[in-house]
């Protein structure tokens, strides 16, 4: 929905099936939810703080995301046992209040003396009290933020957090999944899994609005991508760390393994498709990246060895520096990638959003500024990704890495952006194109972001019908909760206006 990977379409009522959500339904409540109930009273028994802690924690952002996802869920009747098989949903905006009463929780916890958490226990910051109390803290502003729109008291809590400043803000502070290259139980990151095999052809397509907003959008729509002959000093420094190119032109397109290539060529569009390349892209990016438009539903044609896969950033696959090569199994870090669940940069996005919209102060900084520190961490993080995952390929040219100079200059072109933006609604659109850049593997994010606050604002319409219905502004009811709960609501229609999420408020049509 956010256009970082490809939807089918044509219509929004039937992007997904009820089906379509039962693995994260059940990995919720049947794993989650459930293991975290049992798990408190035993840690709390035993003095062990940090595990409890954890557990809220880890609750709370499952709890905050299904009702993101799909609005209503159960929650105070939910993992009752056979003292309730079947639970009722309470109202989102209830269950978001007992998501901040969980983090609150979490931080008494963390903040309590106890057994130490044995070493290797904690996946994601080794027992580290305080990094686990700062995504506390952040995922209560993330939560705030979300309901910015409908509740007048979150400009105070935010500001509050703000102030506060224990949030996740340091890169060594950052909320991630780490996979590995293990393929047997199999460990690598999905993504590296769907794309990197050696029966050749990448399994999946990745969005071409996404390739267009990355490498040309800033340049009149045409691809900026430096050569490897010099030091790159122009174009988006994270380009060849997001996507690997099996590809570098178009030489194998055609009306087989491209169907909208003959209408592309002979500037044949969609006549309610905007102008197309220079507002969003139809058909073709440039310079070989081969992905899908949004609602292009034609079919998979045999065009598996021609499409663009995820690169070294985070999906842990290769580099592209032009070398235009086939996928194969083991290729690039192997899998070893990331899922970015929370980075200080999106603290710095969420930060600007908030001074912006809600006039919150941060010390000395301005949304400008809060705006370049966002921009400039996404961008270390992704330049120094391979190095802190230990991939080296001793064929990568020096002059296809990110520059000091590239990265100066990109930050300073977006700050030029933001500047001549004259209005708040064209500042905040720039804060959070950046946003949606940085987000890259992050859908639950980005997906929020546009509800909330309709940017980007240029996104890629689909293609294949004029009218593909309303945007999707909540998910299908998971067929697990529907089919085998009797207290269940009625299953949603989707792309009505009656299925916003709690803290939505935004005009139906307010993304296309």
């Amino acid at each position: 929905m956010a256009r970082q990977q490809y939807w089918g379409g044509p219509l929004y009522n039937n992007a997904y099936s009820p089906a379509s959500f039962d693995g994260e339904w059940t990995t919720a409540y049947s794993s989650v939810l459930n293991n975290a109930k049992a798990l408190i009273p035993l840690a709390q028994a035993q003095l062990k703080y940090t595990e409890s802690g954890i557990a809220r924690v880890l609750s709370a952002y499952t709890l905050g995301t299904l009702v993101d996802q799909f609005g209503d869920v159960p929650y105070s009747q939910a993992e009752l046992g056979s003292a309730n098989t079947t639970p009722g949903v309470d109202p989102g905006a209830s269950t978001y209040a007992a998501v901040q009463s969980m983090l609150d929780s979490a931080i008494l916890d963390f903040n309590k003396s106890g057994a130490t958490i044995p070493s290797g226990v904690d996946l994601y910051y080794n027992g580290s009290k305080a990094n686990w109390i700062a995504l506390a803290n952040t995922l209560k502003l993330k939560f705030y933020m979300q309901v910015r729109l409908v509740d007048n008291t979150a400009a105070a809590k935010i500001q509050a957090l703000v102030t506060a400043n224990n949030l996740i803000t340091t890169p060594a502070q950052d909320f991630v999944f780490q996979y590995s290259k293990t393929l047997s139980p199999d460990s690598r990151h999905p993504h590296y899994a769907a794309d990197y095999v050696n029966s050749g052809g990448v399994g999946e397509y990745l969005s071409n609005y996404f390739f267009w907003k990355v490498a040309a959008e800033k340049y009149s729509g045409n691809v900026n991508l430096p050569s490897t002959a010099a030091a790159p000093t122009t174009g988006d420094p994270r380009l060849r760390y997001y996507f690997y190119r099996q590809q570098t032109n178009y030489a194998n397109a055609n009306q087989q393994s491209l169907p909208c290539y003959t209408n592309y060529s002979n500037n044949v569009f969609p006549v309610w498709y905007p102008s197309v390349p220079s507002a969003t892209p139809y058909c073709v990016v440039g310079k070989g990246y081969w992905g899908r438009d949004h609602g292009d539903n034609s079919g998979a044609p045999p065009d598996g060895a021609y499409r663009t896969a995820w690169g070294v950033y985070p999906a842990g696959g290769e580099f592209d520096y032009s070398q235009g090569k086939a996928v194969a199994l083991g290729m690039g870090a192997g899998g070893n990638g990331i899922s970015p669940i929370w980075l200080s940069s999106f603290t710095a996005f969420l930060e600007a959003e908030a001074a912006l919209t809600l006039g919150t102060t941060v010390g000395t900084g301005t949304p400008a500024t809060l705006l370049t520190s966002g921009v400039t961490q996404s961008i270390n993080k992704v330049v120094g990704f391979p190095t802190a995952i230990g991939y080296v390929n001793t064929s990568i040219p020096a002059n296809a890495l990110a520059s000091t100079t590239q990265i100066t200059n990109y930050i300073a072109l977006v700050n030029s952006l933001y500047t001549a933006a004259t209005t708040p609604a064209a500042q905040l659109d720039i804060i959070q194109s950046e946003y949606a850049i940085a987000l890259w593997g992050n859908g639950v994010e980005a997906y929020n972001n546009l509800r909330r606050t309709g940017s980007p604002k240029n996104m890629q319409l689909a293609v294949t019908t004029a009218a593909p219905g309303i945007f999707m502004r909540s998910f299908f009811y998971p067929s697990v909760f529907v089919n085998r709960n009797s207290n269940a609501p009625a299953q949603k229609t989707p792309g009505t206006a009656a299925n916003k999420v709690f803290w939505d408020n935004n005009p139906d049509n307010f993304i296309k």
